[in-house]
């Protein structure tokens, strides 16, 4: 009998882990799915089809797997980054904080510290007339420029009551305090805002640094001002992004956030790293009890939350409470 029970327990241990671990049938199918959406580009040799193929293997298994996890917070999914190597998807990145702080070009608005109990429970922008809609960086590490750019636009609206699109791609030409596709930082950008902004329609995204064609003739919005929010102060926050908008900030992205969904992020992978990557906090509530921020991100309506991510809030996740800052007015 004990030994009838010991094969039987042993069946039932090997039947669970065939479920648990997809199949090769599973993972081809899901191979030929993705293709379908993101298919191979026409002179791929075999060995980069290869190469993408083992990249989608390894992320196929890590996003089965977290899933199936029903203790998780966010669920994943497949997206462009699935075949991409580490070093492809490192190009959509780029948040490069600057060597020493930047003193007088602040208008400090540590005096927003409120108790919480002037706060309301959730705010969204992201179906404010102000807010454009989310944009692609492409593989460009110019993250920086549209996390600059998004506060100035909403900024602006709001002083004229009418909405406007404005370049990343003039950021990323003309600023020479920062480092086009190879990173730069969102206040360095304001500063070099102070000078005007041209509208995407005249000076147009292609994801790749030229020659500046900048002139002021083209400006359609100008920072006057900006100032840092206290770090690790959430509460600060809210009332930055209450009293004047969209919040540009810094966060440390791993291998589970370019497979987000939905749900509210907390992968503890990501605390207590470097910074890099730039985005925008555009509001905050809660889900099922978890406190998060709204942040909208560059890389596409497609990703993610149509282009958006819940992060928990209160627990500098990822390091998003780290490096908050505000336009504060545009002239």
């Amino acid at each position: 009998m004990v030994k009838f029970c010991f094969v039987a327990l042993a069946l039932l241990v090997a039947c669970c882990a065939v479920q648990a671990a997809p199949s090769d049938d599973d993972v081809e199918a899901a191979w030929e799915k993705f293709q379908a959406h993101y298919p191979q580009k026409k002179d791929a040799s075999p060995q980069k089809i290869a190469k993408r193929k083992a990249n989608f293997i390894k992320a196929h298994a890590m996003i089965e797997k977290h899933n199936k996890n029903k203790n998780v917070t966010f669920q994943m999914e497949h997206n462009k980054f699935s075949a991409m190597d580490d070093d492809e998807k490192k190009q959509y990145n780029g948040a490069r904080p600057p060597p020493h702080h930047e003193g007088s070009r602040f208008i400090n608005v540590d005096e927003l510290a409120v108790s919480t109990r002037q706060l309301p429970t959730s705010l969204d922008y992201r179906t404010d007339i102000c807010l454009a809609s989310v944009k692609n960086q492409g593989s460009c590490g110019s993250c920086w420029a549209f996390t600059a750019i998004t506060p100035l636009e909403f900024a602006q609206c709001k002083k004229t009551g009418t909405p406007v699109v404005l370049s990343e791609q003039q950021l990323v030409d003309c600023d020479t305090s920062n480092g086009g596709c190879n990173g730069g930082w969102y206040t360095s950008a304001w500063y070099y805002l102070k000078n005007g902004c041209a509208k995407q329609s005249l000076y147009t995204y292609t994801a790749t640094k030229n020659t500046c064609k900048y002139t002021s003739a083209m400006s359609a919005a100008t920072v006057s001002s900006y100032g840092s929010v206290i770090s690790n102060s959430p509460a600060s926050m809210q009332s930055a992004l209450q009293k004047y908008g969209p919040l540009a900030v810094a966060i440390t992205v791993v291998n589970s956030f370019y497979s987000y969904k939905n749900g509210v992020y907390n992968d503890v992978a990501c605390d207590n790293l470097g910074v890099n990557h730039g985005v925008v906090v555009v509001g905050w509530g809660s889900l099922n009890g978890i406190p998060y921020w709204i942040a909208r991100n560059s890389w596409g309506s497609s990703w993610g939350s149509s282009g958006y991510i819940l992060m928990q809030r209160g627990v500098n996740k990822c390091s998003i409470e780290k490096h908050p800052a505000v336009i504060v007015s545009v002239v």
